[in-house]
């Protein structure tokens, strides 16, 4: 039987877990606000803005577990070879400068990929226009929008090995952006080394290559 990491008496002493519900996009109400607040009232811990989200910091591993289950919400995965919460912006019509709408977008994209497992982590972004606020060219995955759609770049990482990524793809509908990162997914699940950045796959096996298996033809970016 496997046991709750809290219930492992040395790693319940000596280490404290930060706690980080998923919070979709940042989009949150005063509710779940005070839930939270109250969460780390009940286990003496304190709370840091993290990006999109608030983690409770300070709580040992059991008082983590019991916390993230009264939230009844998932969690944060900040070491698993998963897709993270999904980046966006605002979008239109909440900021003047937005020529798509990419809080529908973003949301779409959270509920069908986040978490999902693949050789190394992943991050998706997606800004409303081309200022890329949503930071979307350090991202595995990312797009901004044009008057047209979007334009798909790919392969970026602010790690270590940090790289800006390659776009690919231009004038893209936001309703066939979901069906290209399938694509682009099954590509990196069936050919990426573990802890291999998206990025780093496509290098080793060669754009062209990536392109052809992964972007429809008629998105390819002009030239």
């Amino acid at each position: 039987m496997t046991l709750p990491l809290g219930n492992i008496p040395f790693l319940n002493k000596r280490i404290k877990f930060p706690v980080t519900p998923h919070i979709p996009g940042g989009l949150t109400t005063p509710e779940q606000i005070r839930q939270i607040a109250d969460i780390a009232d009940q286990y003496g811990g304190s709370l840091k803005i993290v990006g999109n989200a608030i983690t409770i910091i300070g709580l040992t591993l059991a008082d983590g577990e019991k916390a993230i289950t009264e939230l009844g919400c998932k969690g944060e995965s900040f070491i698993a070879k998963t897709i993270r919460s999904v980046s966006f912006c605002p979008g239109k019509p909440a900021c003047p400068r937005a020529l798509q709408d990419s809080t529908p977008l973003g949301l779409e994209l959270d509920e069908e990929f986040f978490g999902q497992e693949l050789p190394g982590k992943l991050r998706i972004a997606v800004s409303g226009c081309p200022n890329c606020c949503a930071e979307p060219l350090v991202k595995d995955i990312g797009m901004y929008g044009t008057a047209k759609g979007y334009t798909l770049a790919v392969g970026g990482n602010s790690g270590l090995k940090a790289q800006i990524a390659k776009v690919v793809a231009e004038k893209v509908p936001s309703e066939e952006i979901a069906s290209i990162i399938r694509c682009i997914l099954a590509y990196y699940h069936t050919r990426g080394k573990t802890k291999e950045r998206l990025g780093q796959t496509i290098n080793r096996l060669g754009w062209d290559e990536f392109i052809k298996q992964t972007i429809p033809e008629k998105y390819l970016q002009t030239k």
